[in-house]
Parts: structure tokens; sequence; C-alpha cells
């Protein structure tokens, strides 16, 4: 897949009484997550995804491009993306530090967020902050961040979601595996899941020497993979708890005496 690096810009300006406390909106339990370093372990993946590409293109250090299929619905897979506490599904989220919502017009919403992240690669783990302007637009299922400041550890930290929708006659052709029964109409092609379309592009304000390099590339492409693993876990959840759910209203439908 081609890498386009995203250009953004968010039309804000920090006012010069803009304090840094510790602003948490709609975020709770103090932004912690519920897992210490110690008992955190990264997720496996359920399925590989089609395609996760880790390059080097000029003028990048890393760059990573995935798509790959769940059997959630669009709108549910864009409301764990911008759910101010999916920290509790993203288990690589230590601690959000921040979270402030800039501008909202009922779809787009611009938000500036901090937060800590945690790795383990080999024998090694390890923290890392960052702080980033994002812009989400509902309707059109996108969202896309960037640095919200410069003069920290990453000099470039840019990258996108894109949510589509799949539908039946895509499933078959790529042999996706929905595991959700659907009744459908003769000639119809329902939506049965979700494309999910990330790209990244990661640079360290300081390029490290090779082969240090090759090792924090390791750490990206491996934060990106259980980053991947904890959506489609969610996705899956999700999709069953609906599944049983609509199960269960239909027997209570088929329970109830007809009316004569």
């Amino acid at each position: 897949m081609p890498h386009e690096e995203k250009s953004m810009k968010f039309n804000w300006v920090r006012s010069k009484n803009d304090k840094e406390e510790k602003v948490l909106e709609g975020v709770e339990n103090g932004g912690k997550s519920a897992y210490s370093d110690e008992a955190w372990k990264p997720a496996e993946m359920l399925y590989e995804p089609p395609l996760l590409q880790v390059t080097q293109p000029k003028g990048s250090f890393c760059t990573i491009d995935c798509r790959f299929a769940t059997t959630l619905e669009p709108d549910g897979v864009y409301d764990i993306l911008t759910d101010p506490n999916n920290h509790r599904v993203f288990k690589n989220i230590k601690e959000v530090i921040y979270r402030k919502v800039l501008e909202d017009d009922g779809n787009r919403q611009v938000v500036e967020v901090e937060q800590l992240g945690r790795w383990k690669f080999l024998f090694l783990s390890g923290t890392f902050p960052t702080r980033v302007m994002i812009e989400q637009k509902r309707q059109e299922k996108t969202i896309v961040f960037d640095l919200a400041k410069q003069g920290g550890i990453m000099k470039k930290f840019t990258g996108s979601w894109k949510i589509e929708p799949m539908r039946a006659s895509e499933a078959a052709s790529q042999n996706v595996s929905t595991s959700v029964g659907v009744e459908t109409e003769p000639g119809s092609d329902p939506i049965l899941g979700s494309w999910i379309t990330f790209q990244q592009v990661v640079e360290p304000s300081i390029k490290p020497p090779w082969p240090l390099s090759n090792y924090i590339r390791g750490v990206s492409d491996k934060i990106v993979r259980e980053m991947l693993a904890d959506l489609q876990q969610e996705c899956q959840r999700l999709t069953e708890l609906r599944k049983t759910s609509t199960s269960a209203s239909k027997v209570v439908a088929n329970a109830q005496p007809s009316s004569s």
C-alpha cells in the first residue's frame, strides 16, 4: 500500500492563560490504566492483518501502513477509537495525562490529548509520552493526529485512521470470516463489518545510529501490532455481545403470546 502522508492544519490557538493543570475532559478514574506494568501482557492478534508494512521512505525514519477487517460496523469501530476512556481497550496506554476538547460542531471534533504509552520488546521495556492534536470526523469516519508541539523526543508523530463498511460480497471475495449470522434477502449486499486503514509516520528528534535504529523500528512495529490486537479483540467482543442480545430479543419476541 503506498503511503500518503497527510498534512494537517488545525485552526486553534493556545491561549496565553491556558495553564497546564491536569485537564481530563470525559476521562474517568484519573486516566490511569487498570493494568499495572507487571500485570500487563501484550494482546495476541485474533488473526493477522492482511497488510502490515514497516518501511523507511526517503525523508522519514519509519512509516507503518495497515489495512484489515473486523466484524464490527463502522459506527462501533469509530466509537472505540474516539472514546475518551479507550485506555481501557488499548492496554499499552498506561495513563491519560491530559485531554481537552478544543472544537466540536457535532461532526468534526478537535481534541488535544497527552498519553503515557508503554512497550515491551525482547528483554527491554519502557514508557514514552506523546501529546497530539486529533481531528476526528464522525460522518466521514476518519481520524488524523499530529504532534501538538515540537521539542520532545519525537520530531514527527503523525497518522490517520479510516473506517469503511465491509459488505458481504467483499468479505466473501477476501475470505474474511465474519462469524456473524445475518439473514439477507436474495440479491442484497449487507454490511457485515468494517475495513480499517491505519497509517503512521514516526521520526525521532535525533536519528539513532545503526543497529539501534532497527531496534526502534521493531519497537514501533510491535506497539502497532499490540494496538491492533486490542482493537480486534474489542470489536469481536462487541460483535458477539450484540449477536447474543439480538438472539435473546428474538427469543423473547417469539415467546410473546399473539393477540387475537
